[in-house]
């Protein structure tokens, strides 16, 4: 158990070290190179990691969950997988060349995507030696991978950065730790259990394997599409600086998901699935509870990002990104159907729906995609914003019909909390329009938030019953 829970730390850790050196680097890089250059540098991130899923065709899921089970076939499933990966990355890398030149884009987009799709490829690599390491409950090392892989891009970055490079040799950074990643990955494996990266190929075993990854595949293929097909349509349709401007923007919506939503609803899952088949009463008490929590946090960022949206954009990115403040400002409004998406998988899934959970993303994937094609054309980069926002809201109108049948919420009591929750925000809120333009960003990200949470207390929004819920929920981390 202790051991479990460390290893848990230090995944958690390095995840949260993940982000944030992301979001660091990502604006350090956005103001380096312009929106423009910006704009053809996350095209060609957003192209190649679509076809990412073409490379692992969801096996890693099977590879951990398998060994998981029968240590003893570790060293045959890996290595199928392993050769399996190896033949089709090759054969991944060359659809992307031959996809990107049957497309309009110049040399330098093509060469930048060239590039790209070559660091996809080795961290596609790392990940199969890694997810082998989960499958004997050990992410230690894959905690370590990840903050030396970080590191390496970091440091690299800012020494190009003030060496003045060229945008093609800021995908060296990426590159460097990628090969970092997978150095590390080859020793930790080769340290814990032994095994040497030796390809195989069994037809046998990986048709059995292939057969059971179709539906962890296609789950991976929906989740690409949403994340990567904006930014392609994008910079099809409207061309780099599009990209440039709305991907800034994107970008700070994305840390906070990934940091508050998907911690919580990692946390969550595991109690939801316990208490799903030992304690259907108890699902309902938590499930309600964490979905409160969710919407404590959310609402008031939303108001924060909407009223401080300029200073925001002209403080992290400067005057050049000002284009970035409005789709920051619509992008705001899609984050209450973006957060509470992630809490709701984990319901779906702890409940055995995962079926109805990859129909309904699948169903979301093809509207997003249909409302990019209509509104980029009409609203340029605004139109790809306005199409998060509707996207999510059919997903979130499909989750809320799918859990009826599972969940029994007390929406009195809910939405009492709600609408003191929101009531506390406003009044952040109107703080927050009124010092704006008087003292600097950060006094006034801290005072907004003070005035929330002290109003959060006299409503009595959170107690200690809270905190000792919280800890209940992380305790089943560990």
């Amino acid at each position: 158990m202790v051991s479990t829970a460390k290893n848990t730390a230090y995944l958690l850790l390095a995840y949260v070290y993940q982000k944030l050196i992301a979001l660091f680097y990502f604006i350090l890089l956005a103001r380096f190179l312009g929106a423009d250059n910006f704009g053809k540098y996350t095209f060609a991130l957003s192209f190649a990691a679509l076809f990412s899923v073409l490379i692992d065709f969801g096996l890693f899921q099977v590879l951990t969950r398998e060994v998981a089970r029968d240590q003893t076939k570790a060293k045959e499933y890996f290595g199928n997988i392993l050769g399996f990966c190896l033949l089709s990355g090759l054969g991944v890398l060359g659809l992307i060349a031959l996809i990107i030149n049957l497309l309009n884009y110049p040399l330098i987009t093509k060469q930048v995507v060239y590039c790209t799709g070559l660091v996809i490829f080795l961290d596609t690599l790392a990940l199969c030696f890694y997810y082998t390491l989960r499958g004997y409950l050990n992410t230690k090392y894959e905690a370590w991978g990840i903050i030396l892989h970080k590191s390496v891009m970091l440091l690299t970055g800012l020494f190009l950065m003030a060496q003045g490079a060229s945008l093609i040799l800021m995908i060296l950074p990426l590159f460097l730790g990628s090969v970092f990643y997978l150095g590390s990955a080859i020793f930790f494996l080769k340290k814990k259990i032994n095994l040497w990266p030796i390809p195989s190929f069994n037809k046998n075993i990986l048709k059995k394997l292939l057969k059971i990854s179709w539906p962890f595949f296609l789950a991976a293929v929906f989740s690409k599409l949403y994340s990567t097909s904006d930014t392609i349509l994008l910079s099809y349709l409207s061309g780099d600086k599009a990209v440039g401007w709305y991907s800034a923007s994107l970008k700070l919506v994305n840390a906070f998901l990934l940091l508050i939503a998907g911690s919580l609803s990692s946390a969550l899952y595991p109690s939801l699935s316990y208490y799903f088949v030992h304690a259907k009463e108890k699902l309902n008490v938590v499930f309600t509870q964490a979905l409160f929590y969710l919407i404590f946090l959310i609402i008031p960022l939303v108001f924060a990002f909407i009223i401080l949206s300029e200073p925001i954009i002209f403080f992290i990115y400067g005057a050049e990104y000002a284009p970035s403040v409005l789709i920051l400002i619509l992008l705001s409004l899609a984050i209450p159907f973006m957060f509470l998406d992630f809490i709701m998988v984990a319901l779906l899934n702890a409940c055995e729906r995962q079926k109805t959970n990859t129909l309904i993303h699948g169903l979301g994937v093809g509207v997003f995609i249909i409302f990019n094609l209509i509104l980029i054309p009409r609203f340029d980069y605004l139109g790809a914003a306005l199409a998060v926002i509707l996207g999510f809201l059919v997903i979130f109108i499909l989750e809320i019909i799918s859990i009826k049948g599972i969940i029994k919420i007390k929406k009195s009591h809910l939405f009492k909390k709600i609408g003191l929750t929101f009531l506390a925000s406003l009044t952040m809120g109107m703080v927050l329009f009124l010092i704006k333009e008087r003292v600097h960003l950060g006094f006034s990200v801290l005072t907004g938030f003070s005035v929330y949470f002290v109003f959060a207390y006299l409503f009595n929004l959170i107690n200690q019953k809270d905190f000792l819920f919280l800890k209940e929920i992380f305790h089943w981390r560990a």
